[in-house]
Parts: C-alpha cells; structure tokens; sequence
C-alpha cells in the first residue's frame, strides 16, 4: 500500500482575518498548514486540519480548519466564528470564563 502527501490550500482571506484580530488585540498567531494524505489507488484520503494556535494569557486556542470555510474549537464539536472568537479572547483577558 503506498501513499502520498500533499499540503491543504491556506484560504488566505480567513488567515488574514486571523491574523489581523490577533495583531489588533496584540497576541501571537501559530499556523501549522493541513496535510492531506492519499493512498494510492483508492478513493480514500485523511485530512490533517489547518491549526491556528493563539496563546492568551498563558492559554491555547487550537482553531482547526478542515474545508477552509468553518472554523472549530479544539474538535468538530464546537463551531466558531471569528466574532465568537474575540468574544472569548475578552472574556479570557478579563478572567471571565468558565464560570
């Protein structure tokens, strides 16, 4: 069985999104691309996800991008926006969360 990898396409309109709301509110972006990985000679591919890590007051953010177009907390359970995500990157900076 053989198998080839290929890197995921960056949609750059959404790292530029990303990017800006973490250069406005002064935090540091990680982005570690998504692989995709094939196995020859069959229909069957495994995704890696796009990882966007933001690092807030001692805190990782994972967002994780499969499609380009829907972002996730953590895992596919808990769908974010880029509204959401400023929402708790404030609620993070103030102490506010978890209570």
């Amino acid at each position: 069985m053989k198998f080839s990898k290929e890197n995921m396409p960056l949609n750059m309109h959404l790292y530029n999104k990303l990017n800006n709301m973490c250069i406005f509110n002064n935090l540091k972006l990680e982005v570690i691309n998504g692989i995709i990985f094939k196995i020859n000679q069959t229909n069957i591919n495994l995704i890696e996800p796009h990882r966007f890590i933001i690092k807030v007051n001692d805190i990782s953010l994972v967002i994780l991008c499969y499609d380009n177009l829907n972002l996730y907390l953590y895992n596919r359970e808990i769908l974010v926006n880029v509204p959401m995500l400023k929402e708790l990157i404030n609620a993070i900076r103030n102490n506010n969360y978890g209570m």
